[in-house]
């Protein structure tokens, strides 16, 4: 223990000594300016932010009982390296080593940390450079402005603050548009070759056409892409506007703050989802709609706001009404209103109306949900850890949802009441059952 103090005791000393030269020399100049040592102050604090969150911050997210923290031994194991200790402040060190010492056997947060290195938290360093005169932060672009309006509330607003400024829309959020624009073409072309171009509310399912070869059917689970296939198609144009609803105004903002690749994924399980939890809970039924995916981004979207709801709509400098349209329980209220109105539809469709031409399941709704419940927390809560990281439980999350498609397989393998296989080549496969 002596040992470990002395050579933090020397670190000081020689840092000191340097720093003392610094502040001789720059105190004996002539052109010594208040304001100008202020400015440097601050944007020493930006740079030793940044550095926090680029090498200390991941420390903190690999707690293995969730949570941005660090047990105290560990930080303590951590200011023994050189490499890390060269990084921070020695005062900062030495009272960080206090912490650690009269703290032993309980954890520090990541925002207590940053309070310790910096005097202030996280979320308080841009609000404290934007009031001075020198702000060091970039003047806001077009971009960047729409990226906070668009993004708002899918992230922490710190994190959002710092990708808006370095967003350039390289990649565009293509996967969302993508997958929607793919949908409506597939609506309206089989509307267009089943009913002579009607378009209705509720119906116009292709049960009839010789090309359907998309929709999930209990006859032919052979064909594993139906299984995903059916996500392209939907079951009216109420249904289609309300799935194009939530991947635009949901799944675009989320593809933006958090990358294509884990919206992609989640999309996808929540497809999944929805298709094996229809082939195992409502087995006579067929499915169609993009429900699944677009419930598995609600799902997702949803946790991680309830798990951040401390840390978002944060800016102040707002207006009243603005921050309070913005707020969370308004965000909450909508969302759950069109959830609850496509739920219904869908609920209608499938037990209480009875002229329609094909009955549809609704499995992918509480499937994709579910789905999204699961994998939100690792893939869309923050940006910057990464679903295989210690701390994320998106390692977890994988083998959950493969032991969900195991199992579901082994159940459509095992269980034998199911209606009869149709064996009828695609050519000339009609598309009824």
């Amino acid at each position: 223990m002596m040992r470990w103090r002395e050579m933090l005791m020397d670190y000081g000393q020689m840092y000191g000594e340097e720093g003392g030269k610094a502040r001789s020399s720059r105190s004996g100049s002539s052109f010594f300016s208040v304001d100008g040592d202020l400015l440097a102050k601050r944007t020493a604090d930006l740079e030793l932010r940044r550095t926090l969150e680029t090498h200390f911050r991941p420390l903190f997210q690999r707690f293995v009982y969730g949570g941005e923290k660090i047990a105290c031994h560990d930080l303590r194991r951590v200011l023994r390296d050189p490499e890390f200790r060269s990084m921070l402040p020695p005062d900062k060190v030495h009272e960080l080593v206090d912490v650690t010492d009269f703290n032993m056997g309980r954890s520090i947060k990541y925002d207590e940390f940053v309070r310790i290195i910096l005097g202030h938290t996280a979320d308080d360093l841009y609000s404290d450079l934007g009031s001075s005169e020198g702000d060091s932060r970039p003047e806001p672009t077009c971009l960047s402005n729409t990226y906070r309006v668009v993004c708002r509330n899918t992230a922490q607003q710190n994190l959002l603050e710092e990708r808006a400024e370095k967003y350039r829309c390289l990649p565009p959020p293509f996967v969302m548009i993508i997958i929607t624009v793919v949908q409506i073409i597939m609506y309206f072309w089989y509307a267009a070759e089943v009913d002579g171009a009607s378009v209705e509310a509720l119906d116009g399912v292709p049960s009839n056409s010789s090309n359907n070869s998309l929709m999930y059917l209990p006859t032919r689970r052979r064909e594993v892409w139906r299984f995903f296939s059916y996500s392209l198609l939907h079951q009216g144009i109420i249904d289609l506007l309300l799935t194009v609803l939530i991947q635009i105004c949901v799944g675009v903002p989320l593809e933006m703050t958090y990358s294509w690749w884990r919206v992609t994924l989640v999309y996808i399980v929540g497809v999944m989802m929805g298709s094996i939890g229809q082939s195992v809970f409502d087995r006579y039924v067929g499915l169609v709609g993009g429900a699944g995916g677009a419930y598995a981004l609600l799902g997702g979207h949803m946790i991680a706001l309830f798990e951040n709801r401390k840390m978002l709509n944060t800016d102040e400098t707002e207006g009243r009404k603005m921050h309070m349209l913005c707020s969370l329980p308004i965000r909450f209220i909508v969302l759950t209103v069109i959830l609850v109105v496509q739920v219904f539809l869908a609920v209608y469709r499938r037990w209480l109306m009875d002229e329609i031409s094909l009955k549809i399941g609704i499995c992918a709704h509480v499937g994709g949900f579910i789905a999204g419940l699961i994998m939100g927390p690792a893939f869309l809560k923050d940006p910057n850890l990464m679903p295989w990281r210690l701390g994320s439980s998106g390692i977890l999350d994988f083998f959950l949802v493969l032991a969900v498609v195991g199992a579901s397989i082994i159940f459509n393998i095992v269980y034998s009441d199911y209606p009869p296989e149709d064996f009828t080549p695609l050519s000339e496969f009609q598309g009824a059952f």
